[in-house]
């Protein structure tokens, strides 16, 4: 997946994930625990969410854990800017 193409899946997943979490009333204790792990996951397999390849299913466990991980820390005061985008929200 390209940058570009990240940026993209990214623009249209974020905000369902977001929408998830309004439902619930916004992130909980949980939520930013689980959100933690996707810095280090990105970090150590990012090659494989930017090109592809690794195990079957893997690319898209990654991109689901960003685009999770990013929906969470959209709620903290400022938003979160990555790919590009800026990402924003209140409960």
């Amino acid at each position: 997946m390209s940058n570009n193409n990240l940026g993209i899946a990214l623009s249209a997943a974020v905000p369902l994930h977001i929408l998830r979490l309004k439902e619930k009333g916004g992130p909980d204790a949980a939520d930013f625990q689980k959100a933690s792990k996707f810095s280090s996951a990105l970090g150590e397999r990012g090659d494989i969410l930017l090109f592809g390849g690794g195990k079957k299913g893997e690319c898209a466990d990654l991109f689901n854990s960003v685009a999770f991980g990013i929906a969470v820390l959209a709620f903290c005061p400022g938003g979160i800017d990555l790919f590009g985008q800026h990402w924003e929200t209140k409960k």
